[in-house]
């Protein structure tokens, strides 16, 4: 036992690599911020900024799942910041979902239901203070209807 004032000896670290000991050291030392407790402010877009631009939407393959998908998530974040989380929209949104994931056909008649459905419910609740959101949303829905049938029948 070392007297105090006195370092004790330091077992002999084991050979590492320079990248290795430098990785050790950024671990190390951000190892610390795991406890703090971040803060998350959220930038809410005003209510004459829409969400999503037009270069966002146009530039997506709705003929892809990722087009899809990203359509799917562009509409529930409009209808979230104006409807709020409650309401018949969650369901509607799975159905469009469900009929895009069938693998429509150009004379299949589910995914044109399921886009009307939604389409319906957005006119149903526009307003002018949603109207430009709700625009936008009314064009993703219909290229998430119309771009597969398309694609089918153009032959690209």
């Amino acid at each position: 036992m070392a007297r105090q004032g006195e370092m004790q000896a330091r077992p002999p670290r084991p050979a590492v690599s320079a990248r290795e000991d430098a990785m050790g050291r950024v671990i190390t030392h951000n190892f610390h911020h795991r406890g703090k407790k971040v803060r998350i402010c959220p930038t809410h877009a005003g209510p004459g900024e829409p969400l999503f631009s037009d270069a966002e939407i146009w530039s997506k393959d709705y003929a892809k799942a990722e087009g899809v998908l990203f359509g799917i998530c562009a509409l529930a974040a409009i209808l979230s910041r104006h409807l709020g989380p409650d309401g018949p929209w969650p369901s509607l949104l799975l159905g469009l979902l469900e009929a895009t994931h069938r693998r429509p056909t150009p004379d299949d008649a589910g995914l044109s239901r399921a886009s009307r459905d939604l389409k319906d419910y957005f006119v149903s609740e526009s307003n002018p203070r949603n109207a430009q959101d709700f625009s936008a949303a009314l064009l993703i829905t219909d290229l998430i209807e119309y771009t597969p049938r398309y694609r089918a029948t153009s032959g690209r």
